[in-house]
């Protein structure tokens, strides 16, 4: 990685940033504050981010509101050049739409009410028709009355007690809306109350509609009347409807170009947050791989008309640490270069099948440029270890065709749900999954749970759980030796990576009194208890070694001398609780094997089938945890911190447009 210094003109801002969303090859940091030139100053993005989350959350409402997912981006006439113009013209915009909105909702909450206002008297009318009463005999004067309205949702039960008691309890009342805060209303009494009920409920914060107080005296006309009103409003209704159809498909692809331009608002400021301005000018800094810094300086250069100075800087981002010898003569412009050296990102470049594999890594810690990259020994120590405990040459095969059909979905572009996209862009580790079980149920002659001789009348290679069930179980004990010295192999391969990474940083002192006394120590531990364990833990055998114990002993001491006594005294602990936390190899390959006993033997051939679905679905998860974390914990602690910083180039929302 090379570090650059940029500074582009103020016109030319929009050219240099669209170059480098498309390019992706620039990774922004902060400009340092100190020792600014003078007239140039720190870029002050916070309010822009802020209208720009503002715009986000606007534009998002207006887009649910307003629908159109699916139609074409409009074309743009923003103002790119400038980003406090283009959130001026976002926010303009945007409110003109969410004013169209508005009015159309509040076009729809109106026929809304007077729908309900509506069915609600027609149910009262439809009631006097059946009970043979006419509306003079409500009304006492021939007509009836209504007040129809809308008031605060805690004032409703005192605006019906309050008709009540003006009307002597003569009121038909109904709630015909509901509201977040208000709800609407019918009343309907006779007429004779109607200007007393009229300011009682006026008094009470109640927004009153146009009452009717003509109906015909018969229900059966009157009723006519309202179905008439029915009839006029589900035509405004219909209309409405189509005028949002119109509304969607005359604003959808606008939303769409404003949504994308917010963007491009939010990514443009991120990228100025860290940078410094002068009055014509910005200056950025970026890491940039050091195979393109030409590449991205001629395109740059390109882009802007030539109106860009692309400084590289001396810091490099490889192999630099603090600890790093400096030349006698240094100078602080050197040293702050050694120091920025650090804390470049790292960009890890592995082929596609080595992906999923690489992402796992990450999420541990990404790799600095100070230690190895432990992917290369992963492609063979997952699938081995994974096929240890799950050995199957039936299940296997299924595993890669799962792999290779999840393979074709992503390469097709096909549309998945999120459980199933996670699933598919794991893809090239199921096939390296399905290796590692296919090759080790080979060699323990396992056909989904049943015994390869007598499927396929060839015997295995080495079965771990061979007579176990008679109480044979001399192999058993052979498979957990196995385990084991796979085990401190593992481990010690971690702790010589971590050799080969401090001698690669030339910490000769911090290899000797590091990984290189711990393996010592380790290795004749090792030893001892072997030695121990097979004399039937004779004490004697111990004390008989003195020079085994010396090398034991000796190393621990220098540890503690060079790194303190708690690093070592941590290394005594993690050796030997590390080491046997490898057995959970050898017993998940047990539980494989009895818990497809078990189905098989209870439920004959369903329980074959049940049992291999079960395991590949719940078993087969289990191991994949218990296959991590024998990498996270017990390998990556030898010589993985994982304290890089993730490469994470400039990009832009692609899509937006503008006319020539």
């Amino acid at each position: 990685m090379r570090q650059l210094s940029i500074i582009v003109p103020k016109n030319q801002l929009h050219n240099l940033l669209t170059y480098a969303g498309q390019d992706q090859s620039l990774h922004l940091v902060d400009v340092p504050k100190a020792g600014l030139p003078e007239g140039a100053n720190p870029y002050e993005a916070a309010g822009i981010l802020a209208r720009s989350a503002t715009l986000r959350n606007r534009l998002t409402v207006l887009s649910s509101t307003i629908g159109g997912h699916g139609t074409a981006q409009a074309d743009s006439e923003a103002p790119l050049g400038n980003l406090e113009e283009l959130a001026n013209y976002l926010d303009k915009e945007t409110g003109e739409l969410e004013q169209i909105v508005r009015q159309h909702e509040d076009s729809v909450g109106r026929l809304q009410a007077e729908l309900e206002k509506t069915r609600e008297l027609s149910r009262f009318l439809s009631g006097l028709e059946n009970a043979g009463v006419s509306l003079d005999a409500i009304a006492g004067k021939g007509f009836a009355a209504m007040l129809a309205g809308e008031a605060p949702r805690e004032s409703i039960p005192a605006l019906q007690r309050t008709i009540d008691t003006i009307t002597y309890g003569n009121v038909i009342f109904a709630i015909t809306g509901s509201q977040d805060k208000t709800e609407t209303f019918l009343a309907i009494f006779p007429n004779a109350f109607l200007e007393e009920a009229r300011q009682a409920t006026t008094s009470l914060g109640s927004r009153l509609e146009p009452a009717w107080t003509d109906f015909p005296t018969s229900p059966a006309e009157a009723k006519k009347a309202i179905e008439f009103k029915l009839r006029e409003l589900d035509e405004s209704s219909k209309r409405l409807n189509n005028e949002r159809e119109g509304v969607t498909k005359e604003l959808g692809p606008h939303v769409k170009s404003l949504n994308t331009l917010s963007e491009l608002l939010e990514a443009r400021a991120k990228a100025l947050s860290g940078s410094t301005t002068t009055q014509a000018t910005y200056m950025l800094r970026a890491w940039v791989p050091e195979d393109k810094v030409q590449q991205f300086t001629e395109g740059a250069a390109k882009a802007c008309e030539g109106l860009v100075s692309v400084h590289v800087e001396d810091g490099r981002g490889t192999m630099r640490t603090p600890h790093a010898e400096k030349p006698e003569h240094s100078n602080k412009h050197q040293e702050h270069n050694a120091e920025e050296a650090v804390k470049a990102p790292t960009l890890v470049r592995v082929p596609s099948w080595g992906g999923p594999l690489q992402s796992i890594i990450n999420n541990f810690g990404i790799p600095s440029y100070s230690e190895t990259n432990p992917l290369v020994f992963m492609i063979f120590s997952y699938p081995i270890i994974y096929g240890l405990m799950f050995g199957d040459f039936g299940q296997g095969p299924i595993f890669i065709v799962v792999g290779l059909l999840f393979l074709r979905l992503r390469k097709k572009g096909k549309k998945m749900s999120d459980i199933i996209q996670m699933l598919a862009n794991g893809a090239e580790l199921f096939i390296l999954l399905g290796i590692g079980i296919t090759v080790f149920g080979f060699v323990f002659g396992d056909f989904f749970g049943f015994e390869s001789q007598s499927i396929f009348g060839f015997p295995s290679l080495f079965s771990p759980t061979a007579g176990a069930l008679i109480g044979h179980i001399q192999n058993l004990k052979e498979f957990m030796v196995i385990v084991l010295v796979f085990g401190v192999g593992h481990i010690t391969f971690g702790l010589g990576l971590s050799v080969y990474n401090k001698v690669r940083l030339r910490e000769y002192s911090e290899a000797v009194f590091g990984p290189v006394c711990w393996i010592v120590f380790y290795l004749a531990g090792v030893y001892l208890v072997a030695e121990f364990a097979i004399s039937k833990f004779d004490f004697s055998v111990i004390l008989g070694n003195p020079l085994v114990l010396l090398v034991i002993v000796v190393p621990i001491l220098l540890m503690g001398w060079k790194e303190g006594g708690l690093h070592s005294f941590e290394a005594v602990l993690s050796s030997a609780s590390n080491t046997f936390s490898y057995l959970r190899i050898w017993a998940l390959n047990i539980a494989d094997f009895f818990f497809k006993f078990a189905l098989f033997t209870s439920m004959g051939l369903l329980g074959a089938v049940i049992g291999n679905v079960l395991v590949m679905i719940i078993e087969g998860l289990i191991v994949f945890v218990q296959t991590l974390r024998l990498h996270w914990v017990e390998w990556f602690s030898k010589f993985y911190e994982g304290a890089g910083l993730s490469f994470a180039p400039y990009t832009e929302p692609t899509g937006w447009i503008v006319p020539a």
